[in-house]
């Protein structure tokens, strides 16, 4: 009898092993999902602007995303009394970085400024130093670099500003609309 014994417990643990193995294999595997990375860019959910002139306070403020020029300038406190209440269009869309500036009467409005007729852009050609300054992410020495640029070589497109080296990519970005070259 031992030797029945010896035998029935290996083939019941063979025959046990082989259920366990068929059990695992009638379950089908979990199914995990991970979501792959997105090709379109998500949109900011804030813009950051400066406003600036005739407002009550003046300086940075940051509104959602799709705001107009009239949210700006409700967040700095409002147009002072001595503000050009018809200079500035107050429908404008507002981007990531640009400057509101509410002029006086009679008043020269920095170009760039959106919401004002001096919207209009600069020609980085002919531009003084103090007027490429007034674009987002132009300081002193940018615009040192780019007449300096200019004198050597005009500028036959705008993109030149980036294919010289002269601003960063997300710089471009900022002014490649504000910029033209005539």
């Amino acid at each position: 009898m031992p030797r029945f014994l010896l035998l029935l417990v290996p083939v019941l643990a063979v025959a046990g092993a082989g259920v366990g193995i068929l059990a695992r294999h009638a379950d089908p595997p979990p199914v995990v999902e991970t979501p792959e990375p997105s090709a379109v860019a998500t949109a900011p959910a804030f813009v950051v602007v400066d406003v600036a002139g005739a407002v009550a306070h003046p300086g940075v403020v940051r509104l959602p995303a799709g705001s107009r020029v009239i949210d700006a300038l409700l967040a700095a406190g409002g147009m002072t009394g001595d503000a050009d209440l018809y200079a500035v269009n107050k429908a404008a869309l507002l981007r990531d970085g640009m400057r509101v500036y509410v002029p006086k009467p009679g008043e020269v409005v920095p170009a760039g400024s959106v919401g004002t007729q001096s919207e209009t852009k600069i020609d980085i050609n002919h531009a003084s130093e103090p007027e490429l300054n007034t674009l987002p992410g132009i300081g002193p020495s940018t615009a040192a670099k780019i007449v300096r640029s200019r004198q050597q070589r005009p500028f036959a497109r705008i993109e030149e500003l980036q294919t010289r080296g002269l601003v960063t990519p997300r710089v471009y970005a900022d002014i490649k609309d504000l910029v033209s070259t005539r």
